[in-house]
């Protein structure tokens, strides 16, 4: 990327947060986990699409777009399964609920419990935490 859009975003980001924060009454905090856990965030970095030019309020709405698609893709017995590891893995390691979450995107966790639902979730709660931990253990390599 070039200086321009690397001075660009923050100022971006910045104003979509407090856009956000307004718009949702919520922190300020809050506001830029919105929007760095939504998966649009990774795409105003992308030198071809050029998102940086979009109004705060535009894409605020891509924001929400996404956000919203990417509920739906996941089915609910599902996502409950992964909120169920992800709860239970942040109690096991004696962490916040956001840290796991953190952690389940670094590392990928989160694509392994939906790709092996079908599996996964016919196993005790020991052995997924386990598993899981292997899984980690495994990329940090």
């Amino acid at each position: 990327m070039g200086v321009y859009e690397d001075n660009v975003i923050p100022i971006k980001i910045a104003h979509l947060a407090e856009y956000v924060s307004r718009v949702k009454r919520i922190s300020l905090d809050d506001a830029l986990v919105y929007i760095y856990v939504n998966p649009m965030y990774e795409r105003l970095y992308d030198e071809n699409a050029k998102w940086w030019y979009l109004s705060t309020e535009a894409l605020y709405e891509e924001f929400e777009l996404r956000r919203n698609r990417q509920r739906r893709d996941v089915p609910e017995e599902i996502f409950e399964f992964y909120t169920y590891c992800l709860e239970n893995y942040a109690i096991r390691k004696r962490i916040g609920g956001l840290r796991a979450w953190v952690c389940f995107k670094e590392y990928g966790v989160d694509e392994y419990i939906i790709d092996n639902y079908d599996m996964l979730h016919t196993q005790g709660l020991e052995y997924v935490l386990d598993d899981i931990q292997r899984y980690i253990h495994r990329r940090k390599q």
